[in-house]
């Protein structure tokens, strides 16, 4: 069960209440994230869902990433009533369901450091040129093997390719399973199917508004690898698992509306105007950096096109009368949902409001393109790691303020100490060219 948006907030917390009784919860599972985009949860008694709404379920905010470490703070937990939904997978005297939060202060003020607040600022914020945006999303993931000890593993059985179709593959029963499992939490999936890697699979969820979106993202992965395990298997949505194999993307596509070309011209060209300074956010690990090279398909310019697979932003032929969509290449399902929605929507709307013009579409491989035709023609290039990204996000101050100060340095911080203890471990590889050389 879903409940959409009610406006009368009172009216909708009596309308989860009484689902709550009438399907036997005993549990309700309050979840939000941390600046990095994990999913934290507490699960309260159904009994106390009421004095959640109120406001009475507290966490220590000194203990979550992000948000204020060393010292002690409490938060208090917002529960949306538009986001319950019953968890699928237990039987009915276990019933629990979920609720997705807002993060406040004591006071009832926002807490600056809630991703799902920021995303909602922005939506508020670009309301005046993107009143009816919606988007939509293509997910890869792959599934492996689970050691002996339970522990996952780079192996697969699969030996699958695009589009293929193996009715003896665990694979292609635990992407069905998970399918009807977030079907029946009101996630519609317009498809799903195997990818370019063996054991690489995707799901493509509908559009629907960018906020409800985000959700939806944090309910897929977390849904995909409960689904995974109990198939013996591990899902996992790391960008580049495996050196020789595609990379997992997540496809991001935006439909602004009724609106004219020129409209649309626009909001592409915030996107590539903002690309480098979004790509940290996209982007968000040491590994993400390892897909985003020149194969596979993944973008490594700040291109659009109409057909070309590898360019950054791709305007795809409308479908009948509808109007055509925008699909941002470059991310990766390791993201935080709320801010990445956050940045790319903040892009948009800055591309509209300077009335900023992408240039032309450009037809075939983006790989191609020599040096001199990229200078002349204003084409950059994404960051190659995400030291560079970062320092791209430092002076982007378009994505900087769709993130907030509070936000921007958290994230920041943690983002460049991930990287310092990648540049300090030493990894397999270098063992291989120097041990035995030097």
């Amino acid at each position: 069960m879903v409940l959409t948006t009610v406006k009368d907030a009172a009216a909708a917390r009596r309308s989860v209440l009484a689902a709550v009784k009438e399907r036997g919860v005993r549990w309700v599972r309050l979840a939000f994230v941390d600046v990095l985009g994990i999913q934290k949860s507490v699960s309260i008694p159904a009994g106390e869902l009421d004095d959640a709404f109120n406001g009475k379920v507290t966490f220590d905010g000194g203990s979550i990433d992000g948000f204020v470490r060393g010292e002690e703070i409490d938060m208090v937990l917002r529960p949306d009533p538009a986001t319950f939904v019953m968890l699928p997978w237990l039987d009915h005297e276990q019933g629990e369901a979920r609720i997705l939060c807002d993060i406040t202060m004591p006071d009832g003020t926002p807490f600056e450091g809630c991703s799902r607040t920021t995303l909602k600022r922005v939506l508020e914020d670009a309301d005046d040129v993107l009143q009816s945006v919606q988007a939509a999303l293509e997910v890869e993931f792959y599934f492996f093997e689970q050691g002996a000890d339970g522990s996952p593993t780079t192996r697969t059985t699969d030996a699958g390719s695009y589009f293929d179709f193996s009715a003896s593959d665990r694979g292609q029963e635990a992407r069905l399973d998970a399918s009807a499992a977030l079907e029946a939490m009101g996630i519609p999936i317009s498809s799903a199917h195997h990818e370019h890697g063996a054991g690489q699979h995707e799901l493509d969820l509908a559009a629907s508004g960018v906020l409800t979106m985000a959700d939806r993202l944090l309910t897929v992965r977390g849904v995909v690898r409960r689904i995974a395990q109990r198939h013996g298997l591990h899902a996992t949505f790391m960008p580049k698992p495996l050196e020789e194999s595609a990379g997992s993307g997540l496809h991001i596509y935006f439909a602004l509306g009724d609106v004219d070309e020129a409209v649309r011209l626009h909001a592409i060209a915030g996107l590539l105007e903002h690309a480098q300074g979004f790509t940290a956010i996209c982007n968000p690990t040491v590994n993400s950096y390892k897909r985003l090279v020149a194969a596979w398909d993944a973008p490594v310019y700040t291109v659009w096109s109409h057909r070309s697979a590898n360019a950054l932003v791709r305007v795809p032929p409308a479908f009948r009368d509808e109007p055509p969509l925008l699909e941002v290449r470059s991310p990766d399902a390791s993201c935080n949902p709320y801010l990445a929605m956050a940045v790319l929507v903040e892009a948009l709307a800055d591309g509209i409001r300077t009335r900023s013009l992408p240039g032309d579409p450009f037809t075939g491989s983006t790989y191609e393109l020599g040096e001199r035709f990229r200078a002349e023609h204003g084409i950059r290039q994404l960051p190659k790691s995400l030291r560079q990204a970062i320092a791209a996000l430092d002076e982007d101050v378009v994505v900087r303020g769709a993130l907030g100060d509070h936000i921007y340095h958290a994230f920041r911080d943690a983002k460049l100490a991930e990287y310092e203890r990648y540049r300090r471990a030493v990894h397999p590889w270098e063992r291989e060219a120097y041990l035995r050389t030097f």
